[in-house]
């Protein structure tokens, strides 16, 4: 997500419609390595661009869906809480377990549960391979994947 000027900043600091400044920050927070492994497999499922789902509005129901998937990844398979994986995508703890349940019942679907196990399974063997990689470059168990 691009990061606004300064002047951007205070137009919509001043706006009566602004968000609190927590929520705001979270907006611009930088992205951690499994944050963009995360986005970039479920977008490419859905045929979006990963940059769509860190939109600020809703967008259409399939940006929306791939990000409530974006955000269930993130907290059930790669381990971040709730908040984290809001954070993500500038969202709050409620939306990331909203995001749960509606991923949760969609896994009755044999379809959509095999798509979801295939991006679970391809996340979670390009992160082992990375932090196997970094552990065997840098000689020590340094996590590049949470920064």
């Amino acid at each position: 997500m691009p990061r606004l000027s300064v002047g951007e900043n205070e137009i919509i600091s001043n706006s009566p419609h602004s968000e609190p400044p927590v929520q705001a920050a979270l907006l611009h927070k930088a992205l951690s390595a499994v944050d963009w492994m995360a986005t970039g497999r479920v977008a490419l499922a859905f045929g979006l661009k990963p940059q769509e789902l860190h939109s600020e509005s809703r967008g259409y129901a399939k940006v929306a869906r791939a990000r409530q998937v974006s955000m269930y990844i993130l907290h059930v398979s790669m381990g971040l809480t709730l908040s984290q994986s809001a954070a993500v995508f500038g969202r709050d703890r409620t939306t990331a377990a909203h995001a749960c349940k509606v991923v949760e019942d969609l896994r009755e679907d044999p379809e959509f549960d095999a798509m979801l196990s295939e991006i679970e399974r391809q996340l979670s063997a390009s992160v082992a391979s990375a932090r196997l990689y970094t552990c065997s470059v840098e000689g020590g168990a340094t996590d590049v994947f949470t920064a």
